[in-house]
């Protein structure tokens, strides 16, 4: 409990005086706490009197001491002192038993006289002075518009308060999206394609001109996905927004299209690429057969079979010797992940790549442009079988000339082995005998 004076502006405690008696005395020549100095502490501390002994006297000291809890007047504690330096006579005495002197402020001795008066007079104390008046009990009332602006105001600044909140919020709302945008629109195209080596090895393109050239060429024919609802009545989809369908992208264009080349050149699983490029393997999926419908229906135009006109006039000097050679047809196969479908895994199979495949005929002409490419079947299909069936021989001249390798079985056509070449006249080859064919589990199978 730490002892101290209870009059305004007083700092006199027990501390300092514990501190006084730590020093050595220059009288005496010991400390001022020792029994053998006497010399007098710089100030001492009085209790005030009681409730019981003295209550009139207490009441007194706490009206001279003026200090307020509130709307009433004060009650000092246990710890509350009044130190000598307030006492005209360093101490309370019957002459002068309350304190007068430095009070912490004006008219405490005309509030010492007027109490004394009361008090010889018989009549009350007087409680209430100019000087420093008892509030009453009851407090004053406040007229009802004055609450009305207090609440008013109050409301107004928490409603600014809220606001400022808002704004701030919204602020950093709009920079994270900013970032997420950044984030989202990676130009990875930019980052990866950097030279005209990085565009051949990763497309297969020759430089990365052709590369934008062909992105601008394909690239409005992509509408990988939409919003709206289907129409029970008609059938039809009705778009929210007719110039771009579905959500906003991940990706940028170029991209997107540069995760196609990649997946086509360099046979990247949808988990590689959905790393590389930060999106779900649905979405990479979605994207690759995307583009890849788009570049079907905009490239298939390059891929026709020219007139006999134009296969002469640009045919070159190494076959001028073969004046009916139309094109040259080979058949290539596509690996592809072993099927979980026994059937499957013994069609798909092939001896040649020992592993399960897919086979597609293409055919060029003499110039190296592509004429045809036919459906994928299966790998276990037969070259000459699959000729037969793709419905490329209906499409050709009569009397014309095919080159093939030994891998076409033409033992019921005539051959002419020179110049390294398996000469096919349409005619004999519609008359083969074509084999049975069958679907199953949305592929083409043949049955042996």
């Amino acid at each position: 409990m730490a002892l101290t004076c209870c009059v305004k502006d007083c700092s006199n405690g027990a501390y300092w005086l514990k501190k006084w008696k730590l020093q050595l005395c220059n009288v005496c020549g010991c400390l001022h706490g020792d029994k053998l100095c006497t010399c007098e502490p710089p100030f001492r501390l009085f209790t005030f009197p009681t409730k019981k002994k003295n209550p009139e006297t207490r009441e007194r000291w706490k009206q001279v001491v003026g200090r307020q809890d509130g709307n009433k007047l004060w009650s000092p504690p246990k710890d509350s002192r009044v130190c000598s330096k307030h006492f005209v006579d360093s101490q309370p005495t019957s002459e002068n038993p309350l304190p007068t002197l430095q009070m912490g402020y004006d008219g405490a001795e005309k509030r010492v006289i007027s109490s004394d008066c009361a008090e010889a007079a018989g009549g009350p104390r007087p409680f209430e002075d100019p000087e420093m008046e008892t509030l009453s009990n009851e407090p004053e009332s406040m007229p009802w518009i004055f609450t009305i602006l207090t609440v008013l105001v109050c409301s107004f600044m928490f409603v600014q308060k809220q606001n400022d909140k808002i704004v701030q919020l919204k602020a950093e709302v709009q920079m994270l999206r900013q970032k997420v945008a950044k984030l989202k629109n990676t130009l990875y195209a930019e980052v990866i394609l950097k030279t005209d080596e990085d565009v051949v090895f990763f497309t297969g393109l020759q430089s990365k001109s052709v590369f934008n050239k062909l992105h601008s060429f394909i690239a409005p024919y992509v509408n990988r996905r939409w919003t709206g609802v289907v129409s029970m009545v008609r059938n039809v989809r009705i778009f929210k927004n007719k110039s771009r369908f579905g959500p906003e992208r991940k990706m940028t264009s170029k991209s997107e299209f540069l995760m196609t080349f990649m997946k086509l050149r360099l046979r990247l699983l949808n988990k590689d690429l959905a790393k590389r490029f930060d999106i779900s393997e649905t979405l990479c999926s979605r994207i690759f057969f995307a583009w890849l419908r788009a570049s079907c229906a905009v490239l298939k135009s390059l891929i026709y079979m020219p007139g006999e006109e134009s296969l002469i006039a640009s045919k070159p000097e190494r076959f001028r010797k073969l004046p009916d050679l139309h094109s040259i047809i080979d058949c290539t196969e596509i690996f592809i992940e072993t099927p979980k479908d026994l059937y499957l895994q013994s069609a798909t199979w092939s001896d040649y790549k020992h592993h399960n495949t897919l086979k597609v005929l293409i055919a060029c002409t003499p110039n190296s442009s592509i004429n045809f490419v036919s459906k994928a079947y299966l790998g276990r299909v037969s070259d000459k079988a699959l000729t037969l069936d793709c419905g490329y021989l209906d499409q050709l001249p009569v009397n014309c000339m095919l080159m093939a390798d030994k891998g076409f079985n033409t033992t019921t056509v005539p051959q002419d082995t020179s110049h390294c070449t398996c000469p096919l006249e349409s005619e004999d080859i519609h008359r083969c005998q074509v084999p049975v064919l069958k679907r199953q589990s949305g592929l083409r199978t043949t049955e042996f």
